[in-house]
Parts: structure tokens; sequence; C-alpha cells
């Protein structure tokens, strides 16, 4: 067995450092070092897990620990089970009194099976719980609250893939972050051993940009071109709200929703809205994947969903079902508001390769939302006012957006108040501030430049790789991404490099 301290630099990734011959965007490359020899005894994943427990930076960080802390991991059937034991022991090493575990079948919910294939089931399994069972985010995190009420001893929950704010909201104070451990993959991915003091700094970089923006313009080479403008007053209000680890609130009007009060937002937004128009494109959401999708945006508020194959017309369903809904503290009628324009942070997350076709959280695809650069737009009325949520639930109303779409090769830029100038938080996918020279030196200092680079590129046929876009990819992503995760692309990239 190889260990994962062991491997070479070298061996980190495949595939070409600059672009592929005749294309602008970045090569495709892949993170070689997950395919490594997988150990058998637990003792060889004890110094990564003691590593995991003591970070305390990101969505993955385990290193919130006090004395005698009685713990609580909320899991999924699909847990490893030595990766789980790994992390457990290590916890109990660095003092914790009690570790306990305890499976979403075992608070009741009903567990099925998820592929990156089935992208639609983004829409219809959130629509359902909401509407039908009254929950705000997720079944898993309402029966979590029920089982917390009961059980006061615990001092610490760790829950959910995903959404760190929502599960707080069920869990409370004893909430302190997700976990992120589920598969072996997981836990040696790099993306979660990524340096705190790094991962801090580019997060705050990308938040002091937003403080002098005067208008932002999202493009990508899969359809997208949005844009927005921002006054000084929204500009100072978004950057209180923007920050997120690892998950930078790059939409003025979320930004704004998340850090204020629901007068401030309905103030802002009646105002920032109807500068807010073009078209989100793209193939992919937080669940997995689908044809190619256009939302169109006119006022802040969704025109039409043009493509997406069952998706988009999941998509479409929703719009017209609560188009006459009056949210409290929303200035229009209706459910179909442009939402986010999130942007990824960590230049190590990759897309799952043993989770991708079958998982048991619907979320099967999140992985790729967090690599540096990335952009998710998400899309639907939201507020954690107790008024507009009450409202909901009584009317049986989406409480929170859902919809997603991912672009990896985004081009994002502000343009500044103080200089009149454009400039790019994120070119062709790459997020910029990795290239400041203060920050490549807080790299140097920590392990190297190589910190900085992409470990995980696709390929994207027209775009970054030989063939055609629309013909080789928008109709049948899955096939495309199949072929990816079998290798395919990545033997041919190395091939060239």
């Amino acid at each position: 067995m190889t260990s994962a301290a062991a491997v070479r630099l070298e061996d980190l990734t495949l595939g070409m450092p600059a672009a592929t011959d005749g294309f602008d965007f970045p090569a495709p490359r892949y993170p070689a070092y997950l395919c490594q020899e997988r150990p058998s005894d637990i003792e060889e994943l004890m110094p990564l897990a003691r590593a995991h427990v003591r970070r305390r930076y990101g969505r993955s960080a385990l290193g919130d620990i006090k004395p005698q802390d009685e713990l609580l991991i909320v899991t999924y059937p699909h847990q490893n089970d030595m990766v789980f034991e790994a992390l457990r022991r290590a916890m109990l090493l660095e003092g914790v009194a009690k570790v306990d575990r305890v499976d979403v079948t075992d608070l009741g919910v009903e567990v099925a099976d998820y592929s990156a294939a089935e992208g639609w089931r983004e829409v219809t399994d959130r629509v359902a719980a909401m509407t039908e069972q009254g929950v705000i985010h997720s079944v898993a995190a309402a029966r979590l609250k029920d089982y917390l009420d009961d059980r006061p001893g615990y001092t610490g929950v760790h829950a959910g893939e995903s959404g760190r704010r929502h599960w707080k909201r069920s869990a409370g104070s004893r909430m302190r972050n997700n976990w992120t451990y589920s598969t072996y993959e997981d836990f040696i991915s790099r993306s979660n051993s990524f340096p705190d003091e790094l991962w801090r700094i580019i997060d705050l970089r990308v938040v002091e940009a937003f403080a002098d923006a005067a208008a932002v313009r999202i493009t990508s080479p899969e359809g997208t071109d949005l844009r927005w403008d921002v006054t000084a007053e929204q500009a100072a209000l978004w950057v209180k709200g923007a920050w997120q680890s690892g998950h930078i609130l790059g939409s003025t009007i979320q930004g704004i929703r998340f850090g204020h009060s629901v007068d401030t937002f309905v103030r802002e937004a009646e105002i920032l809205m109807p500068t807010t128009n073009g078209v989100v494109a793209g193939t992919s959401n937080h669940t997995g994947y689908f044809p190619h999708a256009e939302v169109h945006i006119e006022g802040g508020m969704i025109s039409k969903v043009v493509g997406g194959g069952r998706y988009g017309d999941v998509f479409r369903e929703v719009i017209e079902r609560f188009k006459d809904a009056q949210y409290p503290g929303f200035p229009y009628k209706g459910w179909a508001y442009f939402n986010d324009a999130s942007i990824g942070t960590n230049p190590k997350s990759h897309r799952q390769i043993e989770t991708l076709w079958k998982y048991n959280d619907p979320r099967t695809n999140l992985p790729e939302r967090a690599q540096a650069g990335v952009v998710h737009f998400g899309f639907g009325a939201e507020h954690w006012d107790q008024v507009f949520l009450k409202y909901a639930r009584a009317n049986k109303l989406p409480t929170m957006h859902f919809p997603h779409i991912h672009n990896i090769f985004a081009t994002y830029e502000i343009k500044q108040r103080s200089t009149g100038e454009w400039v790019k938080l994120i070119d062709k996918g790459r997020l910029s501030c990795l290239d400041d020279p203060d920050i490549v030196r807080i790299a140097n200092t920590l392990g190297g430049p190589e910190l900085l680079q992409y470990d995980w590129i696709p390929a994207l046929p027209g775009i970054n790789y030989p063939g055609d876009y629309a013909t080789d990819y928008a109709r049948d992503p899955v096939s495309w991404i199949r072929r990816d995760q079998n290798g395919e692309f990545q033997v041919a990239a190395a091939g060239r490099s």
C-alpha cells in the first residue's frame, strides 16, 4: 500500500498545465492520487484523521472541539465505516468524551438511491418535502431537531453535506458543521485538507472585491450572460452578508438577504431587481446532469426556461404552479426569483468518482460546485423571516430556492466604482486571486505554489477539448460524463501533455 503522504507531487494530476492546443480554456486535469490502492488497516488512516479533526475552516472542518465534548455525527447508509471509525478515534484522542453516530434512517428518514443521471430530482424531491410536509430545508434536518429535543446531553453535532446555516436552524447552537466524510474519496480528497490559513484569505479577498462594485457581469461558453447593477449602499450591505467559508455569495441580492432584515431586503430588491437581466445556461446542478437548459431572467424574475429535458419540464411546472404566490417581503408575485450566483473557492475540489451514479444523499454532484471559480446559480424565493416562513407553510409553498445551474468555466467581472474599470474575479473558470502575489507567497510557505493549481478540470468538447459542445455534449451530458469518469479523456489528455 502506498500511503497518501508518500504520493509524489508529480503523480497528483494528469493533463496539461495550460490550454489545449486550439482552445482558450484550461485543459483537462484529473486527480490521479484518488486511484491509489486503498488501505485495509485503520492505523494507516490515523495520521490524516488526526489532521482532519484539527482543521477549523470550511464546511469539512472538525476542529471546533471542546474538552469533554459529547458529539453526535449524523450519517447516511453510504457511510464508509472505516473512515468513520478513524475520525471517531481521532476525536477521542483530541479529548472528546463521547462520539455517537446516528443514521438518517434511525431518524425516520426514508432513504433512496440517487444518480447524477437524474438531475431533475433536484426539483421534484425538494418541492414535495416543502409543500407536502412543511419542511423548511430538508426532511433529515427537521427530524434531527426532534431527535435532539429529547437528547439534551449532546454538546455538538455534525450533519449534512451542505447547507450549514440551514442545518443550524434545526439543530441550533449545537450544530458545529457539516459531515463531509461519507466516503474514502472524501477522506483522502485534498479539498478536505486545504490549509485553513490560505483558504480563509482567498475567501476574504473575493468578498472584499464586492465593496467596490458598481455592476456585475457573468458569462460562460455554455451560454450564460447575466448582469446587474449595484448601488454604493447595496455594495456595503452585500459585503456584510456574502461570506460563508468556501461558499461566497456572489449574488448581491442573496448577500443582502442573508445579512439583513426583510425590510432592508425588499427595499433594495425593488431597486436592484429591475437591473438584473440576462441568461443562465448549463447542464449540471447539485443533484446531477440534464440536457442543456437556459434560464432567462428579466427584472430579477425568471421569464422562461428553455430546454433542459425533464429538468426543464419540472422546473417550468414549479414556476407555473406558484406564479400567483405573494410572498411577504417580496416585491413581485410568484416564486420564480433569481437568487444566487455563489462562488466556490477550493482549488482542490473535484467531481466525485465513486458516488456519482449511486448515492443516498440527493446531492450527488455537490463537490463540483465547491471548486474555486465555479459559479452555481440558484432560483426561487427564500428568506428566514418568520412571517415569510409561516406564510409559505400555511399556503403549502416552497420555503427556499432549490433549482441550480453550475458553470465551471465562468468569467465573473465587477465594474469598480472607484475606477470605472471592469476587473475579473474569475477568468475562464480560474479564481483570479489565486494568482495574487501575496496569496502565492502564503501558499509558498505552506507547501508551495502547487496548492493553488487545480487538481480537476473536466473535458468539455468545443470548450477545452476536441468536439462540438452542442452535438457531443449538451444534448446528452450524462453519456459524455460517464466516458469522462471511465478515463477516456484522461488518457487522451495525458498523451498530449
